[in-house]
């Protein structure tokens, strides 16, 4: 179990099961009807979905030979603490609940949920491994952006209210953001070791001063859309977010290789902090 937990990265699976539930927040502020099965399934289906990337990537990152000088956490399969085979079956494991919490959602939205969701099974392997291999080609931040911001808060309100408006897009803009920050900051910290190995990230393909200011945008720029949310009485409290994204940005600007581990832990408390902060304005504006 301690290796299942330790492959598992849980810092990164809230940057998978948040979206859903803050765009149910959002939600319950333009609807008095409830919706809450189809949120726990795809709450635990994002769950899944993230667990078996997690699981792929360790297996796919080892065969690749890109964690041969690993400087962030310890991956079980480069470490030796479990065989591949395992980590694999993890991972199908995880595929397969994913499948299953996407049936009644299919059922709910229709076929677009079909495609998406098959692409989004496919891509737990296919963003390090296969032909795609996105996380090889620079492409990991504009997955990161579509999948867990876009598609993932879209979708999910979609599946909640069965439409769409102007500040689903803008709160799933904001989530894209901020797990694209994760992304990056896990990049920048690699950056070296992924050049050695061929893994072309974008952090590669820029200077480490260039990628430094996208991370930059990344953190700051939800704080501007937020102001689409102006209206609601409790939004502002939204800045107090500020605190967790000023110590993320001296990391981001001061550290370099294992010490940037220190900022993978404050971005995800940035997107926690502005999960809640996000969650308590529009709970509070369904009250009124």
């Amino acid at each position: 179990m301690k290796n299942f937990i330790l492959a598992s990265r849980p810092k990164t699976l809230l940057a998978g099961v948040l979206p859903p539930l803050v765009a149910y927040a959002y939600y319950m502020s333009t609807s008095k009807e409830s919706s809450v099965i189809y949120m726990w399934f795809a709450v635990f289906g994002a769950l899944f979905i993230q667990l078996a990337t997690n699981f792929f990537n360790d297996v796919i990152d080892f065969e690749k030979g890109a964690d041969k000088k690993r400087v962030g956490p310890t991956r079980v399969s480069a470490a030796g603490l479990v065989d591949i085979k395992t980590v694999k079956k993890w991972a199908i494991g995880c595929v397969t609940m994913a499948a299953l919490c996407g049936v009644p959602l299919i059922y709910r939205g229709g076929w677009p949920f079909l495609i998406l969701g098959v692409v989004s099974l496919y891509l737990t392997y296919g963003y390090t491994g296969g032909k795609v291999s996105l996380a090889y080609r620079g492409l990991g931040e504009l997955f990161v952006f579509l999948f867990f911001g876009l598609f993932s808060v879209m979708g999910s309100f979609y599946l909640f209210s069965l439409q769409l408006n102007w500040g689903a897009f803008i709160l799933a803009s904001v989530f894209g953001l901020l797990a694209t920050t994760l992304i990056m900051i896990n990049n920048l910290r690699d950056r070296e070791t992924d050049a050695e190995v061929g893994k072309k990230t974008l952090a590669t393909r820029f200077s480490a001063k260039t990628y430094q200011l996208f991370i930059l945008v990344t953190i700051f720029a939800p704080y501007l859309l937020l102001h689409y949310f102006r209206d609601l009485k409790m939004i502002y409290w939204v800045f107090l977010g500020l605190v967790p994204a000023l110590k993320l940005t001296q990391i981001t600007l001061t550290k370099k290789g294992a010490d940037l581990n220190e900022g993978l832990k404050f971005s995800g408390i940035h997107l926690i902090v502005l999960s809640l902060l996000l969650s308590f304005t529009f709970i509070y504006e369904s009250s009124l």
